[in-house]
């Protein structure tokens, strides 16, 4: 990713891509560093908000984690807010921000819908909605092994089949629920 800094020292898009690498390898406070490097250069720029918020979160700045959830557009506004919401103790806004992003971006953000479930620790429903993103296609699922919130998936069985499905494993395609998928 440093490459692609030095290559592209503007690229608001390579500095949210290593605040989510740092986020990964739990170098939290440079992580936040290139979150914010990413906001500066392109203020506007969907999710930076939303991963600067949950990497608060993770320092234990919740305060902060909502005020910066709370300025992202829609979809990822939505996301951040179920998990920090959560985090927080506050049952009925973490699931109104999760119906909210379910209703009106099931068809769009898969992907951030099953890391509010395991965020949760609602392993079934993340496993449901990592299939979808699958089966959509999601472009989230290229970064789903560096994501904090999936780590506690890992050691699932079906995180494996997962991971075969999307060739990251020499084995034969199955869905998590045990189906060959028809193409």
């Amino acid at each position: 990713m440093g490459r692609a800094i030095e290559q592209d020292p503007l690229s608001a898009s390579a500095y949210q891509s290593l605040g989510i690498t740092l986020d990964a390898a739990d170098r939290l406070a440079e992580a936040e560093q290139a979150y914010r490097k990413a906001l500066e250069l392109a203020p506007q720029r969907h999710g930076a908000l939303a991963f600067l918020g949950l990497n608060l979160l993770a320092q234990g700045r919740g305060d902060e984690a909502l005020a910066e959830a709370l300025r992202e557009p829609e979809s990822w506004r939505f996301y951040a807010l179920a998990i920090i919401h959560h985090a927080a103790g506050h049952s009925a806004k973490a699931d109104a921000a999760l119906n909210e992003l379910i209703a009106k971006h099931a068809e769009d953000a898969a992907f951030q819908i099953a890391v509010v479930y395991a965020a949760r620790g609602e392993m079934d429903l993340a496993f449901e909605w990592l299939e979808r993103a699958y089966v959509q296609r999601d472009p989230g699922l290229s970064d789903m092994k560096v994501y904090r919130l999936l780590r506690p998936l890992r050691d699932d069985p079906r995180w494996r089949v997962l991971l075969r499905n999307m060739g990251l494993a020499e084995q034969e395609s199955v869905s998590l629920l045990g189906q060959a998928f028809v193409d």
